[in-house]
């Protein structure tokens, strides 16, 4: 492949972003590299058929963590995008910005300043409900389906009023305690990942050139420059040389996985794997952060979603409203509703990110394959997970061969400020569980002792339970100074050239919400940044 300017590692919600950049605002060839296939598939497009991407290997790297010893030995499971358009076409598609507290510590510089980043999110966003009838491109919709919303929620709203926690329709950066309705990124219906919204409009120019369903074999560096990159398509290694630099937006755990099968690492760790060492940093592949959570379902007699999709009747009403009308329970995500909660943080930000859902379901394996199955009872999920963890997990080789799955070790209740914050969650939880609102409309607990049990109990529930709610962020760490981090403030690979990393990865920390926008704001700021290297370069 010729004349190739740029290369991007990863069409997720970072890669589309800049793809749709550097196409829009320059002259250079675009090469853009995505591990997975094209994202045809109808799951991807419907929105509740997120559920049947969960598992899908097709669309799904589906990693698992080492065992976590702090949660009872248990392996965590790991989904992440491996299709164009990233998670953000297999995820729950909750579309939060996080809350101003998120972003004090990534002013490195002015263009990272909180002005810069709200003004970023409000660049890439096109507010949008049912009154909309056209969106505009290079937008991703942020979409007030509140009145879609199920009728269940009321309760949830009030019993928050109990205590005392203010009510807010479409939950903001602007108010730190806070309950409402989640905005998701849909348009008419459908799914909008990052792919959809900014890769789809510049797919038919002629210098922009995709390669799917190719794995990054490794970096070829010399003299502190990207020479080539070696990928491997249809079993054959390809040499790609690119003239102006390389991009990595392969998330939190493919981009350190690559750096260190290039030789880019913490030498004693590459050694071990027999890596040549091209750049000794210790931080590649450190400081993982993720949320992790938990949620108490309960049986109701008030009507939930369980009525429509638990039964095969409801199902197909269902969906014959929505091939009909583009509405109904396949264009929502089952995440609904929830909020952030100061509940006796030990920091001034909220601690706790809380989720009620009008739907229960178990997870069944059948021929070792995961399902989501909705309960054939009516039931409702309180939620939740800590705001900002400061546990720190890391992301390693398994071996010497790229074939090999990384080791992924979140570390999860490592630091004891997590813990805290897990007792403060279940005293919350207990807390909402009892209040009138709630009172008036549960039956039963199911598979947890949440309303009588003592915080001991509920805690060792916790660990026997408690999942990732699939935010890794973190693993090359953004930071003026090699000693602490990954990448510079511009992006920029400390000791290369010609390298940049722009997703996931380089968060200086995690932020209190769902990450897939917070992503795309730091994507379209650092697209910014680099096109300002590159025009310096030239």
């Amino acid at each position: 492949m010729n004349n190739i300017d740029l290369i991007i590692v990863g069409a997720g919600s970072s890669g589309c972003i800049l793809a749709n950049k550097l196409i829009n605002l320059t002259s250079y060839n675009i090469l853009l590299i995505e591990a997975g296939p094209k994202d045809n598939s109808p799951v991807i497009h419907v929105p509740l058929g997120y559920g049947m991407t969960f598992y899908n290997n097709k669309i799904n790297w589906n990693f698992y963590s080492e065992k976590q010893n702090k949660l009872n030995n248990r392996e965590i499971y790991y989904p992440r995008g491996k299709v164009l358009g990233g998670s953000s076409s297999i995820n729950g598609m909750v579309y939060a910005r996080g809350l101003k507290s998120d972003y004090e510590n990534w002013h490195m510089s002015s263009d990272l300043s909180l002005d810069n980043i709200i003004n970023s999110f409000k660049e890439i966003e096109q507010p949008v409900d049912l009154s909309n009838t056209s969106l505009n491109q290079n937008k991703i919709p942020v979409n007030d389906v509140s009145d879609q919303h199920h009728s269940i929620l009321k309760y949830f709203f009030r019993g928050c009023n109990e205590m005392g926690i203010q009510f807010n329709k479409t939950i903001n950066t602007e108010l730190n305690d806070q309950v409402g309705h989640y905005n998701i990124t849909t348009f008419k219906g459908r799914r909008y990942s990052s792919a959809k919204a900014f890769l789809n409009p510049i797919l038919k120019n002629q210098r922009l050139k995709i390669m799917t369903n190719t794995y990054v074999n490794k970096l070829i560096i010399k003299d502190n420059k990207i020479e080539a990159i070696e990928v491997i398509n249809k079993k054959k290694k390809i040499k790609i040389k690119p003239n102006l630099g390389t991009i990595l937006c392969a998330g939190a755990i493919m981009t350190p996985f690559i750096l260190m099968h290039s030789g880019i690492g913490n030498a004693k760790d590459l050694k071990k794997m027999n890596k040549d060492i091209i750049i000794d940093n210790v931080n590649v592949g450190k400081n993982f952060q993720d949320h992790l959570g938990i949620d108490y379902l309960f049986k109701t007699y008030h009507p939930t979603l369980n009525s429509s999709l638990g039964t095969w009747l409801g199902r197909i009403k269902e969906i014959y409203k929505y091939a009909l009308y583009r509405n109904g329970s396949f264009g929502l995500s089952l995440n609904q509703s929830g909020g952030y909660i100061n509940w006796n943080s030990l920091n001034k930000y909220p601690n706790l990110q809380i989720y009620f859902n009008p739907i229960t379901y178990s997870i069944t394996h059948k021929n070792k394959r995961p399902l989501l199955k909705t309960d054939k009872f009516d039931g409702f999920i309180i939620g939740y997970n800590s705001c900002r963890p400061k546990s720190l997990g890391e992301v390693n080789l398994s071996s010497p061969y790229v074939e090999d799955k990384p080791v992924i070790n979140p570390n999860f209740l490592s630091n004891d400020e997590d813990i805290y914050d897990v007792k403060c969650a279940i005293n919350f939880s207990k807390t909402l569980a009892k209040t009138s609102s709630i009172k008036d409309i549960r039956v039963e607990n199911i598979n947890n002792n949440l309303i009588d049990g003592s915080e001991e109990e509920m805690f060792e529930h916790f660990k026997e339970n408690a999942v990732s709610v699939y935010h890794p962020c973190g693993t090359c760490r953004m930071d003026k100074n090699k000693s602490g981090g990954v990448v510079s403030e511009r992006f920029k690979v400390h000791g290369l050239k010609n390298l940049w990393v722009l997703d996931a990865s380089v968060f200086p920390n995690i932020t209190s919400g769902n990450i897939n926008a917070p992503v795309m704001m730091l994507a379209n700021i650092g697209s910014k940044i680099i096109l300002e290297d590159l025009k310096k370069q030239a």
